[in-house]
C-alpha cells in the first residue's frame, strides 16, 4: 500500500508534519483483493485521517500550511475514491470535524464490492492525479504561459514597467520575485511531494513525465525571475531580460508536451489547450 499501513502511527505523524513522504510498495491494481482486505486497508486510511484531523483541530496556534495541504490531499483522495461528496477545502475546526465524521459514515456504508472498487480507485494514477496534482499543475501552467489569461508574473512586470524609471523597477522587483517563489514555486514543491508519495501508483513513463514537467516548471520560473532581475526600461538594454523571457517560454512548451501526453493517456486531456501559440 502506498500509504500509511506500512508505517507506525508515531512515524506517520512526524513524517506528515515534516513533509517527509516516503512510501511503501503498493499492491498493484492488477492484483486481486477481496472485500475484507480492501475494507481493512481503507479502514487504516480512515483511522489515519481521523488521527490527523484531531491533531489539526487541537493544534495550538496556526499549523504549518503545508501540513494542512498534505492532509487535504489525503482526505480528498480517500473521499473521491469512495465516491463521497464530502471534501476538505479550508482549514477550519468546524469543517474538519464535520467532514471527517461524514467520511466515516460514507466508508462504513460501503458494500463488499464497493470496498474493492474504492480501494482500486484509491491506488489508481488517474484518481491520484485528478485529486492531488491536477489543480496545481494547471495553475502553474497558467503562471508560465505567455499570453492572455495567464498569470505570468514576468509578463505582467514587463507590461507595467515598460516606461518606468529604474527606481520604480527596482522597488517592484522584490515583491514580483517573492510572488513567484511563494505561489508558483510553492505549488511545484507540493506537487513534487505528492509525486514522491504516490510514486508506486504511477508507471515508469508517468513518473518520468511528471518529474520532467515539474523540473521544467521550476526552470521556467527561474528564467522569469532572471528576466525581472535584468529588466531595463525602454531606454535601456532590454535584450538580456527578453532572452530570459524567451527561455522561460521554451521550458513552458516542454512542460506542455509532457503533461498533454500524460493527461491524454489518462483520458482527461483538453487536447491542444496548453500549446496554443501566443501570437
Amino acid at each position: 500500500m502506498r500509504s500509511i499501513s506500512k508505517i507506525t502511527t508515531g512515524t506517520i505523524t512526524i513524517a506528515l508534519a515534516l513533509g517527509l513522504m516516503g512510501c511503501s510498495p503498493t499492491r498493484s491494481n492488477n492484483e486481486s483483493i477481496d472485500g475484507s482486505e480492501a475494507k481493512k486497508e481503507l479502514a487504516i486510511e480512515l483511522k489515519f485521517l481521523q488521527n490527523e484531523s484531531e491533531r489539526l483541530i487541537n493544534k495550538d496556534g496556526k499549523i504549518e500550511d503545508k501540513t494542512f495541504q498534505i492532509y487535504k490531499n489525503d482526505f480528498n483522495l480517500l473521499s473521491a475514491s469512495i465516491s463521497s461528496t464530502t471534501k476538505i477545502e479550508t482549514q477550519s475546526d468546524r469543517e474538519l470535524k464535520e467532514s471527517i465524521a461524514q467520511l466515516k459514515r460514507d466508508v462504513d456504508a460501503l458494500t463488499e464490492k464497493e470496498y474493492v472498487k474504492s480501494y482500486k480507485r484509491f491506488n489508481s494514477s488517474k484518481t491520484i492525479y485528478e485529486v492531488t496534482l491536477m489543480n496545481n499543475m494547471h495553475d502553474v501552467i497558467g503562471a508560465t504561459k505567455t499570453w492572455e489569461g495567464s498569470n505570468n508574473v514576468s509578463d505582467s512586470f514587463d507590461d507595467k514597467h515598460f516606461h518606468s524609471s529604474e527606481a520604480q523597477i527596482k522597488k517592484d522587483m522584490g515583491p514580483a520575485i517573492d510572488h513567484i517563489n511563494t505561489v508558483s514555486k510553492y505549488k511545484i514543491e507540493l506537487m513534487q511531494d505528492e509525486i514522491q508519495k504516490h510514486r508506486d501508483s504511477f508507471t515508469k513513463l508517468q513518473l518520468e513525465q511528471l518529474k520532467k514537467a515539474t523540473h521544467n516548471f521550476d526552470l521556467s520560473l527561474n528564467d522569469q525571475i532572471k528576466s525581472i532581475q535584468f529588466y531595463k526600461p525602454i531606454s535601456g538594454d532590454y535584450n538580456v531580460s527578453r532572452d530570459f523571457s524567451y527561455n522561460s517560454y521554451d521550458k513552458y512548451t516542454n512542460v506542455c508536451v509532457y503533461i498533454t501526453d500524460f493527461e491524454s493517456n489518462l483520458g482527461i486531456a483538453k487536447a491542444g489547450e496548453f500549446l496554443k501559440k501566443p501570437f
